[in-house]
């Protein structure tokens, strides 16, 4: 046999570092590689969702700020509908009460604009139209009404069934003949006939049994049957909802429905032709006291900022916006912006100046931490400029 030779002292060196392992540093470094690559990895991830969540949140602003001005532009397209027949009626004080509820008055006007309480308050805006499906006829009375009377006299009632309220409408309105809403319902020998609408007093009905009408409608009174007046209002509420509130309801209860969430301003103008060449020529707030104010008014403007749900780490947003209103057009409270006219959309809180011997708060910077998006819009009176 022949003996084993023994192994150089290099390859047994080798083979003892090799069965070794890692030595402490090689451990630390690998640690702290791997470390640094987690955090770039988790650094990039939470970097993307962000990014993702911003563009979605932005994304759902811009759905509800186009949702809640298509809504309330829609319904104001209608506005005036079976309620301004009779020109010379705009601005009629209209009373109506329902059973022993207490009486309601509002202004027979297609939009009535509310200006808000300050800057950062929103408006709101009320519209009234008829919600009838069937073509809205003026039908003219032929022989004076009296108060106590429980019908009008006409020369046709087409369109008019029982339950339909109908909006009585003088030719001239004054204090003492205002416009009234009225229920159309049969009673005994009281009917529904061809020259005949009936309206006798019951409880829950817009009959009240103490008459809300005035002494006398003379012949040639205007009946517009709107078969559910719709009178809607538009408001934002505390929460940034832009609400629909149906101010008159078949049972005298109104009825509030969100329109679209995160909307935080609103803001609306009339628009006027002051000179009666058909042409706008003002936007303003100041709504009409009398019926030569109230034909005046051709087209709404209206803007609605609304906002993005994601707070951002970083304030995003360092200035209200800026409503561009162009400077063909004055607009009421508008200042220069370059080239053109713009008016400040502040969704900023108001500063609360610093009483004597009181620290002034610190500044709210809350709402530089969202993006908002502007839409606006003018929508043109199309009933009122048939009526004119």
């Amino acid at each position: 046999m022949h003996a084993q030779r023994p192994l150089p002292r290099s390859t047994v060196r080798t083979l003892r570092r090799h069965s070794s392992g890692f030595t402490l540093v090689e451990l630390m470094v690998g640690v702290t590689l791997a470390l640094i690559t987690t955090v770039i990895v988790a650094q990039v991830m939470l970097n993307s969702e962000g990014n993702r969540r911003t563009t979605t949140q932005g994304s759902d602003a811009q759905v509800n700020g186009a949702l809640a001005l298509y809504t309330v532009q829609r319904d104001l397209q209608m506005a005036g509908y079976g309620v301004v027949n009779n020109p010379s009626a705009l601005g009629c004080e209209v009373r109506g009460q329902y059973g022993a509820n207490a009486a309601r008055t509002f202004a027979l006007a297609p939009v009535v604009i509310t200006a808000g309480a300050s800057a950062n308050a929103s408006d709101s805006v009320t519209i009234l139209r008829s919600g009838s499906t069937r073509v809205a006829i003026p039908i003219v009375t032929t022989n004076n009404h009296e108060e106590t009377a429980q019908a009008f006299e006409v020369q046709s009632t087409v369109g008019i069934a029982a339950g339909d309220m109908v909006l009585a409408m003088p030719e001239l309105p004054s204090s003492t003949s205002w416009c009234t809403l009225f229920q159309v319902r049969a009673d005994g020998a009281n009917v529904l006939d061809g020259t005949h609408i009936p309206h006798a007093a019951a409880d829950n009905t817009w009959n009240p049994s103490t008459s809300v009408m005035p002494t006398t409608y003379a012949a040639g009174t205007t009946l517009s049957n709107v078969s559910r007046l719709v009178y809607r209002r538009y408001e934002v509420n505390a929460d940034g909802d832009l609400q629909a509130v149906d101010l008159i309801t078949a049972n005298d209860v109104p009825a509030t429905s969100t329109v679209a969430s995160q909307v935080v301003l609103m803001k609306a103008y009339y628009g006027k032709d002051t000179d009666s060449d058909g042409v706008v020529d003002s936007y303003d707030q100041t709504t009409p006291t009398d019926n030569a104010g109230w034909r005046q008014v051709r087209t709404v403007r209206i803007a609605v900022v609304a906002r993005s749900a994601q707070r951002e780490k970083e304030a995003v947003t360092t200035a209200d916006p800026q409503w561009d209103v162009g400077k063909t057009v004055a607009v009421s409270g508008s200042a220069t912006c370059g080239a053109s006219k713009c008016l400040t959309l502040q969704v900023s809180p108001t500063a609360v100046a610093p009483q004597a011997g009181v620290d002034a708060a610190p500044a709210d910077t809350e709402w530089q931490h969202h993006r908002y998006k502007v839409f606006d819009t003018v929508t043109p009176l199309r009933n009122m400029l048939w009526a004119n």
